[in-house]
């Protein structure tokens, strides 16, 4: 790909551009780093709406309602979806680029379905990267919605400004909910589907989970139907109002060190790997001294470091 192309491009804001830019971030993270050396401006950190919750409790379709409304508010928004990579085939059918086509083609949003391709957490690798992507052209606010796989998904917390977990009733035993890690990390509480039988009684569950842990909640819980299409512009200006709220140096700070964190642990690992594909004989060396293995792996990692 011409990198000095895609800078242009991106400059500009042309779509095309932010595509293969974000393409050059999953298969070529080298080459991404020449175009986020040239244009990363920390000042530019977008706001992340993150969006995570269990499958089925219709994140997407949530998001292709409220969308609309925080474009509305005078942001330039971006949508990043993560969907699931299949442990057999490597694939991902990146079913929400189907479910929010509508919304992408109704108004100027830029939307991108990602796979996991393995990464845990309920995000990917790539993921701050096509935030950084969307930032340099001049994008001011993106949403992303993570996998929300399990309770342990909760690496959504460290990229966002503020976080949404959608919930509905009848997914299951609401004291099991309630056990989940991602209760702890949510701004803004969503019972979708409020139109389904037993929406009060998961609303009220969350408001008892709040105050039992806290004694008092300063948390928003709130009710939505996409079917219906109620309570969309009431989240959204929950969304608004959160965001009013969020010190915008401090949140930047912890994005950029999640990422700095990622890519140092990455660079050191091709390090040690590559030091250690080539240490077949000084591990034969090492077993021979009688060395133990931590000893062994400490000295391949000064060496990798040196």
């Amino acid at each position: 790909m011409d990198i000095a192309r895609i800078t242009a491009g991106l400059k500009k804001g042309d779509r095309a551009s932010i595509a293969r830019c974000m393409t050059l971030a999953e298969d070529d993270p080298a080459a991404f780093s020449k175009i986020a050396k040239k244009l990363y401006d920390p000042k530019r950190m977008p706001r992340v709406i993150g969006i995570t919750g269990p499958p089925g409790c219709g994140k997407s379709t949530l998001i292709s309602q409220l969308a609309p409304r925080l474009a509305a508010g005078g942001h330039r928004l971006g949508i990043i979806a993560i969907d699931a990579t299949s442990p057999f085939t490597g694939g991902a059918f990146l079913g929400n680029r189907i479910r929010m086509e509508e919304t992408v083609k109704a108004g100027k949003i830029f939307m991108r379905s990602i796979a996991t391709r393995g990464a845990k957490g309920g995000l990917t690798e790539s993921v701050m990267s096509s935030i950084m992507a969307l930032s340099c052209a001049g994008y001011d606010m993106v949403v992303v919605e993570s996998v929300g796989a399990g309770q342990a998904d909760v690496d959504i917390l460290n990229i966002s400004s503020t976080v949404l977990l959608v919930l509905a009733p009848g997914l299951g035993d609401e004291i099991q909910a309630m056990k989940a890690g991602s209760m702890e990390i949510a701004d803004i509480f969503v019972v979708n589907k409020s139109e389904l039988p037993g929406a009060d009684v998961a609303k009220n569950a969350i408001l008892s989970y709040l105050y039992t842990l806290q004694g008092h909640s300063s948390k928003k819980v709130t009710m939505t139907s996409c079917t219906k299409k109620e309570g969309i512009d009431l989240l959204a200006s929950l969304v608004f109002d959160h965001e009013k709220g969020v010190d915008p140096a401090e949140f930047a700070e912890r994005a950029f060190r999640m990422e700095v964190d990622r890519i140092a642990k990455e660079l050191a690992s091709k390090r040690i790997e590559s030091v250690a594909a080539g240490s077949g004989a000084e591990i034969g060396r090492m077993l021979k001294k009688g060395m133990d293995p931590y000893t062994a792996a400490n000295a391949l990692l000064k060496r990798s470091m040196g």
